[in-house]
């Protein structure tokens, strides 16, 4: 494709004005195998919603770019087709950035198209005028100018590609500007290099898989290789899933479990980790605390940029998951030496939960007896999205994961507002699969308007809601830490109005869940609220914070010019 530099008259942004143009740029999305495109239409791409009337890319118009941004970002996670995100320059394009950024981090295919902002003289003065392509550089994989109509399918074909190839991620098609950066093609694993590596892999003894997300494409093949050869596996926590927390080969790893410490000590008697698919970034490593014996990690991930980043390794290789397990030589690799004994203690020591007196009760039981409730009402594959929060906590804990997604949840970036979103495009990627989205009610102040796009798509989805009337997991951490809180206070929501207001069906839940399967089963979108409350451990911190804070206003008072003593 050229790239083509902005002339002292700013690009020519007449070129992708009218109804012929945007009748291309629709098919050039059906060309290039878009199913789905989100976000809002604004002056400079009205043409383009109005073409998609009768097309087969399903348009879904949000409340706001930011919602665009998650459902774009996680149906191309969910389905491996790039999500396209549609909004205009400007404001558009500024409220869709969180929502891109958590794409960059969760690795997910999303390709933004957006008209260029006007161009110089006076750039800084012109209307709705931002230089996107510095703003978006840092979180998007590249830039790409599309100047001329002509370029169209050419240009949306290599910004397709650019997304879904090696690690995916999002990237950037400006409508009439040159690009900040090019994408680079992702180099293709040499021959010698994989023959290399599974033989380094088939000398070992007691070795273990370290599973992420960029595995869930190769499941069945990872699956597979597991259980012909008895070798124990951990995940990422957006690789749960990949193989079955059921399997007694599966570790039941997750860092907010606490047995971090339990899983080093089985790492030490590793002969060798094999990482795939995992960039080994903060979240899917207990924040860098998972530790690994010097010289024995081998690193497998589609983006070079991931390899020896973090985690010195022994050997490494760009490729993707599919790729490695594909080769021949991965069926000639010997089984491991563990005992069933060993892997089953292993298994106990790291999967086991440690308890945390401040986690709240849902619905007057524990969180492990809800979640094993949710758990019992939901098919394997159901898909699972988790909002960022307490709740996301708790779902980590103790929910158990057996299919590829079966927990997704936003990465290192943790977007607040991400579940409800997610949750309507996941349904769009994966209609056979059903969806529940967790949310808490701070969560839900930000998206819970998408609750009427769910309604307006006329998707089956349930939408959970744990409501504390709190941002419950900073205030826990604040009482925690200072033996006070302040500012995580929540407005009171009637969820049941707001059910009403947008058409859904309204259920209040107790921890057992018993109305779930009928909303499963139902044709609409069902909100349920389930009611959270402070544990006894926190309600003792509380009341001590309360009381001091009642000392320390006497203080003062007492302290004051004029007060007798």
């Amino acid at each position: 494709m050229a790239h083509t530099q902005v002339t002292a008259d700013g690009p020519r942004m007449s070129d992708f004005s009218g109804y012929p143009v945007a009748a291309l740029v629709r098919d050039t999305l059906e060309r290039c195998g878009a199913r789905a495109a989100f976000g809002l239409p604004g002056g400079a791409n009205r043409e383009l919603f109005l073409a998609l009337r009768g097309s087969k890319v399903r348009l879904v118009v949000p409340s706001h770019e930011l919602a665009a941004a998650f459902m774009a970002g996680s149906y191309g996670r969910v389905s491996g087709r790039p999500g396209v995100l549609l909004t205009i320059p400007g404001p558009g394009f500024a409220y869709a950035l969180a929502g891109i950024a958590e794409a960059w981090q969760d690795s997910a295919p999303l390709v933004h198209i957006v008209h260029a902002p006007p161009g110089p003289p006076h750039q800084r003065l012109r209307h709705q005028a931002l230089d996107q392509s510095a703003i978006a550089a840092p979180m998007v994989k590249a830039v790409f100018c599309i100047e001329d109509p002509a370029q169209l399918l050419g240009g949306l074909e290599e910004a397709f590609e650019a997304a879904r190839s090696g690690e995916p991620g999002p990237v950037l098609v400006q409508l009439g500007a040159a690009p900040s950066r090019a994408a680079v093609p992702p180099p293709r694993p040499d021959e010698r290099e994989l023959a290399a590596l599974w033989q380094r892999v088939a000398r070992a003894r007691r070795p273990v898989l370290w599973l992420g997300q960029g595995c869930a494409g190769a499941a069945a093949a990872v699956r597979r290789y597991i259980e012909r050869t008895g070798t124990p596996a951990f995940s990422t926590a957006s690789g749960r899933g990949v193989l079955s927390e059921a399997s007694s080969l599966n570790l039941g790893y997750d860092s907010l479990r606490g047995t971090t410490a339990a899983l080093n000590e089985f790492l030490d008697r590793c002969d060798l980790v094999l990482a795939v698919g995992a960039r080994l970034a903060y979240n899917g490593s207990a924040g860098f605390g998972v530790q690994l014996p010097a010289g024995r990690l081998v690193h497998v991930d589609a983006s070079g940029a991931n390899l020896n980043a973090l985690y010195p390794a022994a050997a490494v290789l760009a490729a993707r998951a599919e790729e490695l397990f594909a080769h021949p030589q991965a069926q000639s690799v010997p089984r491991t030496q563990w005992s069933a004994a060993e892997l089953a203690a292993a298994r106990a020591a790291v999967g086991t939960v440690l308890q945390h007196e401040s986690e709240p009760a849902i619905a007057e039981q524990t969180a492990a007896q809800f979640f094993s409730n949710l758990r019992a009402a939901l098919p394997d594959e159901a898909l699972v999205v988790t909002d960022s929060g307490m709740h996301q906590v708790l779902a980590r804990r103790y929910f158990e994961v057996r299919a590829p997604f079966g927990l997704l949840l936003p990465t290192d970036l943790q977007s607040m507002g991400f579940a409800l979103p997610t949750a309507i495009s996941a349904k769009l990627a994966a209609p056979q699969r059903p969806v529940v989205a967790l949310l808490g009610d701070g969560g839900a102040l930000m998206s819970g308007l998408e609750l009427a796009v769910a309604v307006r798509e006329q998707l089956p989805l349930v939408a959970v809601v744990f409501s504390d009337g709190y941002l419950n997991q900073i205030r826990l951490q604040q009482l925690q830490d200072h033996g006070r809180a302040h500012g995580v206070a929540l407005p009171a929501v009637d969820f049941a109005a707001l059910a009403v207001a947008v058409g859904a069906h309204y259920e209040l839940s107790d921890a057992r869940l018993e109305c779930l399967p009928q909303a499963l089963a139902a044709p609409g979108v069902t909100l349920i609220e389930v009611p959270v409350s402070d544990s006894a451990a926190v309600q003792s911190a509380a009341r001590r914070s309360r009381a001091k804070a009642v000392v320390r206003r006497a203080m003062q008072i007492a302290r004051r010019p004029g007060v007798r003593r």
